[in-house]
């Protein structure tokens, strides 16, 4: 095994290794070069082998491990270094490949004067040492899945009830769902910024959204899918379509209109078009946990639950850290907690 950066040369073989069920858009050659267009330094590391074949000893390179790592600031702090949905393994010797990664970029992390290391991958890295673990993370903690393995009438009739009639209903009062383009972000954006006001949430700016959209575009990555009704546009959301699994992600509605309850027939194109594409899941990114009714997250976990009534919960194991300055990510964690924000 070696420890390699890796270039746009092994696009490919990267996003094979990234689409592992491990693995996520998030770990994608694609992400790498958006965050890059965001100002933000990045790093692809990957464990390789090369692997001699049949009777003429025909050499093979293959990537065993991979972790895309970006650098973040945080305002008076300093930087860490972070990995998404990583690291992403293809081999069963994951204790190996990751010492190596470790090593990297822990090399990285002093190079960089980061304070610390966070890893937040789906499967658990227990089997590490010198990790410190917490429970919880950036990314979403919990999701719950549509598992897409039935046919298209199958899928709908296995919706609840009050999602089948909310998908009609809008779908009767003329509700249309048609795909947009990159001069409609900014249209999207507004309805962000309308949704993210009454709901109470923090959204970026509209060049982070047009900037993802055209980067994940290049290469049918991502989709925005926009609700017209009375030919306006009132809702949209974005869908990214990576490896065998579509991601729901940002969603807005105009507040004026929500009895037309667009979120639903919205939902149900993207699930259409992930079946079309032959993918397994549609991933909805992001729900409270199984029965907590209380959760500052149950209002769309309840909506989400419409398309998947039979599926789990999925927990993902949290976050591990690499601490190279003790001091600042106390301080770190102190701030976060005065702020309200999650670790």
């Amino acid at each position: 095994m070696k420890i390699i950066e890796i270039d746009e040369k092994y696009h490919d073989l990267w996003n094979e290794v990234a689409a592992k069920s491990s693995g996520s858009f998030l770990q994608s050659y694609e992400w790498g070069e958006f965050k890059k267009s965001c100002g933000h330094q990045i790093w692809r590391i990957a464990v390789t082998e090369t692997q001699l074949r049949g009777s003429d000893f025909t050499s093979s390179f293959k990537i065993l491990a991979i972790a895309f790592v970006v650098k973040e600031k945080v305002p008076y702090l300093g930087n860490y270094l972070y990995v998404p949905h990583g690291p992403v393994f293809d081999t069963v010797k994951k204790e190996k490949a990751f010492e190596l990664l470790q090593r990297k970029i822990t090399e990285i992390a002093k190079k960089e004067q980061a304070m610390f290391v966070r890893f937040e991958p789906k499967i658990n890295l227990d089997f590490a040492d010198n990790l410190i673990h917490y429970k919880a993370s950036i990314q979403a903690l919990y999701t719950l899945r549509v598992d897409l393995s039935a046919n298209t009438e199958t899928l709908l009739a296995g919706f609840k009830k009050d999602t089948r009639y909310s998908i009609r209903q809008a779908e009767k009062k003329g509700v249309k769902i048609v795909k947009g383009e990159s001069r409609d972000v900014a249209k999207f954006y507004e309805l962000l910024k309308l949704t993210s006001e009454r709901a109470n949430f923090e959204i970026y700016n509209l060049e982070y959204y047009q900037k993802l959209f055209d980067i994940l575009n290049k290469n049918n990555l991502i989709e925005l899918y926009l609700a017209k009704f009375n030919n306006k546009i009132i809702g949209g959301a974005m869908a990214i379509f990576f490896g065998a699994e579509a991601t729901y992600s940002h969603s807005a509605a105009d507040p004026n209109l929500r009895n037309l309850a667009v979120a639903y027939p919205i939902l149900w194109s993207i699930i259409k078009e992930a079946k079309m594409r032959d993918f397994s899941k549609v991933d909805l990114w992001g729900v409270a946990p199984e029965n907590e009714i209380n959760h500052e997250w149950a209002g769309f976990t309840h909506f989400k639950r419409g398309f998947a009534p039979k599926e789990s919960i999925r927990a993902y194991p949290g976050s591990y850290f690499i601490i190279n300055n003790a001091l600042k990510f106390r301080l770190y964690l102190w701030q976060k907690m005065l702020r309200g924000k999650k670790i």
